[in-house]
């Protein structure tokens, strides 16, 4: 009996040694998990509870999916879908062909192309607040520099005051943002095409365009998936600038179910509806990412 005891003593600490080498790397893990759930899953679950409930003066009254039907039955609401969905749509397209052509550029490696990399990284390095405040400047119908320089052109309207034009604004101020990172993007990725790719594709007899669309592109796929996911969540969830630029004028022209969720939050104290909206963005943003996983599945 007593020879048996020392081995025994030996697997258990065994055990424990093999267990703590196998959990440490969670142990390591855990700080970032738990910022993780104060931040995000927290916050996710308390405005889900939110939506199913009624606030007013601070007390929670259950309301069930009243929110949600309330919310799909407002004219307010469809009108922000179809504003968000132009402004996403149009900020989507611009951002990816003009970030596209701006990296094509760069990447001749012309001389002082880090100058211009310089350059063109400035507007990203700018809150969203002081480049809508910016535009917004730009186009005041008295001093507005651009404003001033198009009157003649447009009979002294203002493009502020109307509604294609405010919306127009808004997306030019929110591409002339987010080119810069998107080019840099492209441009680490078009890097990445081999020259003996090009030189085949042209002893095939390939053209220009034929070799970007069909050697090109394939080869830099996944970033430009990465871009086209991370522009569209960027699109539906636009807030701060157009609140700088517009404040979601005139009237709703430029109210997106962003600028919808943050009014009925903090200027009408409706913060079952504001959850309730918010929870829609949610799924919508689960589900473009859903969309891009499966996506990169498939090309895999």
């Amino acid at each position: 009996m007593a020879t048996l005891n020392p081995p025994a003593a030996g697997k258990r600490h065994s055990f424990w040694k093999t267990a703590w080498e196998k959990s440490f790397a969670y142990q390591l893990l855990f700080p970032a998990l738990l910022l993780l759930v104060m931040v995000q899953v927290y916050p996710t679950l308390y405005s889900i509870n939110l939506s199913l409930n009624q606030v007013k003066g601070g007390q929670f009254t259950w309301v069930g999916f009243n929110n949600y039907d309330r919310l799909f039955s407002s004219s307010d609401f469809i009108d922000s879908l179809q504003k968000t969905a132009t402004y996403a749509g149009s900020y989507l397209v611009l951002v990816v062909i003009l970030a596209m052509c701006v990296a094509l550029l760069l990447n001749q490696r012309a001389r002082l192309t880090p100058v211009y990399v310089t350059i063109l990284f400035v507007p990203w390095v700018l809150s969203e607040v002081v480049t809508g405040t910016m535009w917004r400047w730009l186009f005041q119908q008295d001093y507005g520099i651009v404003q001033v320089a198009l009157n003649p052109l447009i009979n002294n309207t203002s493009l502020l005051s109307n509604d294609v034009g405010a919306m127009v604004i808004v997306v030019a101020a929110a591409v002339w943002r987010s080119l810069p990172f998107t080019s840099l993007l492209f441009l680490g990725a078009l890097q990445t095409v081999s020259t003996e790719i090009k030189e085949a594709g042209a002893l095939d007899g390939a053209s220009a365009w034929q070799s970007f669309w069909r050697l090109t592109i394939p080869i830099i796929s996944p970033t430009l998936l990465v871009v086209i996911l991370m522009t569209s969540i960027g699109g539906i969830n636009a807030l701060g600038l157009i609140l700088a630029t517009t404040a979601g004028g005139p009237g709703t022209a430029t109210t997106t179910a962003s600028v919808l969720l943050y009014r009925e939050a903090w200027k009408y104290g409706d913060f079952g509806a504001a959850a309730t909206l918010a929870v829609f963005l949610f799924f919508i943003n689960m589900a473009l990412t859903l969309v891009y996983f499966r996506v990169v599945k498939v090309e895999a």
